[in-house]
């Protein structure tokens, strides 16, 4: 089955599918923004939520990777972990 463009209002919403897709991350993490109200989204009776077009770019613009977000968490940069004893 192919997910077609939902407009409602004059306004695009996207299936949590495809904003998993749109947005790079997982179902769960688009699930808890919307939970949160980070990420503007509305259901559509009782098993189908759809999110905001506008609202997910503004959001994935956001986000970083994972390795750019916890960069600074680092004990030591790679390059002078002592190598293991053989």
């Amino acid at each position: 089955m192919t997910a077609m463009p939902t407009n409602i209002d004059g306004v695009r919403w996207l299936t949590i599918a495809e904003a998993v897709d749109f947005m790079g991350c997982t179902d769960g993490w688009v699930r808890a923004l919307c939970r949160d109200g980070k990420l503007e989204s509305r259901m559509l009776g009782q098993r189908l939520r759809l999110v905001r077009e506008s609202s997910a770019a503004h959001v994935r613009d956001s986000l970083s990777t994972r390795a750019n977000g916890k960069r600074h968490m680092a004990k030591r940069p790679a390059a002078k972990r002592k190598k293991p004893k053989k």
